[in-house]
């Protein structure tokens, strides 16, 4: 899983990086803006601590998140999108949008003011903005070719696709709101538009400022954002203390769970991502897949030759193991299953594929 940390000009968005992945990039309100930076976390997920415990492999292996922290972007109206920066944002999966709701006289003059919802509105519209530059250059290079005699189906398809998107755009729509049919999905891949993307938007806040929620919030909620709010400069400080010292602090601003936790938690939830393990005495491992995705599906996850040559899978429940202790008890009680391609893979599942190639 790969996330961008995106968003206005000194937002927060190092500060909450550092957070997450214990780095100490400067977050000095006038370092100058440099290259992303790229940090990996990993997924806290106690079920592979447990797995672990019965089975004693050689190496354990968690799910991670690749977390990439991007200067800020989209400070002006108009901002070209082509740059390489733009390319690296649009390469990942999901965006996390960082805004600023604490006041700072300093950043107001330099940037705007610490209004959320007018920066969000801002960041809808330039997005917006953007894909449809890309969408227009790519229908006119269309057109072109089909004065050229160069109409393939799958060149129509890709029309088909596009001038249905430029339509919602043009009616100032994002196009993560848009149904498309498989084959236009397959057709526009490649483009990675801005507003295709799903969005967690991270309300950074002050310390003072946690404990009463923003009323921005709310409306972002009822804009169907996943939300949340946060004390970046506070969580970055608390990053650097110990397990004891950190747990006093975090009681008192009444947070039950490490920033990292909370967000890897938020980052599945936002891309609909589920968990499951393969077992043995060389390796246990976690994997993430698609909620709804089926057996081949997670079988390619592990390793292309397993999906091509797919037979079966063995599957249990995490649940089932834990409470028998082995599975041998869960043959003997009739918790070993075998199932086929069209399998919907569960959280939780513990699979080991047979295949033949």
């Amino acid at each position: 899983m790969k996330i961008a940390l995106i968003g206005p000009p000194k937002s927060g968005k190092t500060t909450i990086f550092n957070a997450l992945t214990g780095q100490d990039i400067p977050v000095d309100k006038y370092s100058p803006a440099g290259d992303a930076n790229i940090g990996i976390v990993q997924v806290t997920d106690e079920r592979i601590t447990r797995l672990s415990e019965l089975y004693k492999p050689k190496k354990t292996i968690y799910a991670n998140i690749e977390f990439h922290d991007f200067p800020g972007i989209f400070a002006t109206e108009g901002e070209e999108a082509e740059s390489l920066t733009f390319s690296g944002i649009k390469s990942c999966e999901a965006f996390v949008l960082v805004l600023r709701s604490y006041p700072d006289d300093e950043l107001d003059q330099l940037y705007s003011d610490a209004e959320p919802l007018k920066m969000l509105a801002h960041f809808e519209d330039e997005m917006i903005l953007s894909d449809m530059v890309i969408a227009e250059k790519r229908l006119e290079k269309i057109e072109l070719g089909y004065k050229r005699g160069v109409k393939t189906a799958a060149v129509q398809i890709e029309e088909k696709a596009l001038r249905r998107i430029l339509e919602h755009l043009q009616e100032n729509k994002s196009i993560r709101d848009l149904s498309l049919h498989p084959d236009e999905e397959k057709a526009i891949r490649g483009f990675q538009f801005f507003s295709s993307k799903p969005i967690l938007i991270l309300l950074n806040t002050s310390e003072e400022g946690y404990k009463n929620p923003h009323p921005a919030l709310d409306e972002f909620a009822r804009k169907g954002y996943l939300t949340n709010q946060i004390a970046g400069k506070f969580e970055q400080e608390l990053s650097a203390l110990n397990s004891d010292e950190a747990e006093m602090f975090m009681e008192d601003m009444g947070i039950s769970q490490s920033i990292r936790d909370r967000i890897t938690m938020l980052c599945y939830q936002l891309l609909g991502q589920i968990s499951f393990f393969t077992v043995g005495e060389d390796e246990v491992r976690a994997w993430t897949v698609t909620k709804g995705s089926n057996a081949v599906i997670a079988a390619g996850k592990i390793h292309s030759d397993l999906a091509r040559g797919f037979i079966r899978a063995e599957c249990f429940a995490y649940d089932a193991i834990t409470e028998h202790g082995s599975e041998k008890h869960l043959k003997e009680k009739g918790l070993f299953r075998l199932e086929g391609k069209d399998y919907i893979v569960q959280d939780g599942d513990i699979l080991s594929i047979r295949f033949n190639v």
